[in-house]
C-alpha cells in the first residue's frame, strides 16, 4: 500500500494545490481527480465513471467569501481511490467521498486560519518594498498549506485501508442499493442545477434538440458534443459579423448625415 498511498497523495497535491497555483484552473473537480486516480491505480475507465458520478455530488461545492464548502478533491481521492482498491462501485465512492469531503473542508478552514497569522508579515514586507521576500513567502506558505492534505491522504490510505474495508463491508445491502440508485439519479440533479442557472427561451431549442437526438436517434454523447461545438462556433461567428456590421463609428455617422442632407 506504500506506493498506492504515495500516488494518491501526489494526485491530491497536484489537483488541490495546483488548482490555486496560477488562478483557479478547476483541477480539483471530481471528473479530473477521479480520472487521475483511475490512471495511477490502473483503472482509468472506472476512475472516469466515478469522477463523473461524484461531479454531480460536488457540483454546488463552491467556496464563496470565507465560507468553505465540502472539499471535492480530497473527497474524490478517498472515494475513487478506495472504491478502486476495494473493487467497489459508485455507491462505495459516494459513501466515502461526501463525509470525507466535509471533514476536509474543516481542515481547510483551519489551515486558512493558520495562514492568516502571516498577514502582518506580508503588510510589513510590502511597506518595506521587499517584493522578492513576498514572492518567496507566498510560495513557501502555498507548499506548507497544500502539503497538509497529501500527508493526510498518505497516512489514511497507508494505515486505514483495512478499516475502510471493514466499514464498507459492514454497510447493509439495502443502504448500498439505495446509494447505487442515488448515484444514478445524481447526474440528473446536476444537469437540473445547470439548467436552472443557464435556462433561457433562446437556448431551450438546443436542449430539446440534443435530448431528441440522444433519445431517438441514438447519437453518441461525443458526437453530440461535436455538434454542440459546431453550433457554438457558428453562432459566435454570426454574432461577431452582426456586431461588426451594426457598429458605426462617429466619422461614419457624420458622413451619413452629410450625405442625407445634400442628397
Amino acid at each position: 500500500m506504500l506506493g498506492t498511498a504515495a500516488l494518491l497523495a501526489l494526485v491530491t497535491f497536484v489537483t488541490f494545490g495546483g488548482n490555486w497555483l496560477l488562478g483557479q484552473s478547476m483541477l480539483d473537480r471530481p471528473i479530473v481527480v477521479g480520472s487521475l486516480v483511475g490512471l495511477v491505480l490502473g483503472d482509468l475507465e472506472k476512475g472516469v465513471m466515478i469522477g463523473a458520478a461524484l461531479e454531480a455530488v460536488f457540483m454546488g461545492a463552491v467556496n464563496i467569501g470565507g465560507a468553505v464548502s465540502a472539499n471535492p478533491s480530497v473527497g474524490t481521492v478517498f472515494g475513487a481511490g478506495f472504491a478502486i482498491i476495494l473493487g467497489g462501485g459508485n455507491e462505495v465512492a459516494l459513501a466515502l467521498a461526501l463525509p470525507i469531503g466535509i471533514l476536509a473542508a474543516y481542515v481547510e478552514t483551519l489551515m486558512n486560519v493558520v495562514m492568516s497569522v502571516f498577514a502582518p508579515t506580508y503588510d510589513r514586507l510590502a511597506a518595506e518594498g521587499k517584493d522578492k521576500a513576498i514572492f518567496r513567502m507566498h510560495y513557501a506558505l502555498w507548499v506548507v498549506k497544500f502539503c497538509v492534505f497529501p500527508i493526510i491522504v498518505f497516512i489514511s490510505v497507508l494505515i486505514g485501508s483495512s478499516a475502510v474495508e471493514v466499514f464498507v463491508d459492514s454497510i447493509p445491502e439495502v443502504i448500498m442499493n439505495g446509494l447505487q440508485v442515488c448515484g444514478g439519479l445524481l447526474p440528473a440533479v446536476g444537469v437540473a442545477i445547470l439548467l436552472k442557472m443557464l435556462w433561457t427561451n433562446s437556448l431551450a431549442v438546443y436542449y430539446f434538440l440534443g435530448f431528441l437526438a440522444v433519445a431517438y436517434l441514438n447519437i453518441p454523447l461525443i458526437a453530440l458534443a461535436g455538434f454542440g461545438l459546431i453550433f457554438v462556433i457558428t453562432m459566435a461567428v454570426n454574432d461577431f459579423r452582426f456586431t461588426k456590421v451594426n457598429t458605426v463609428t462617429p466619422e461614419e455617422t457624420v458622413l451619413s448625415e452629410e450625405d442625407e442632407f445634400f442628397g
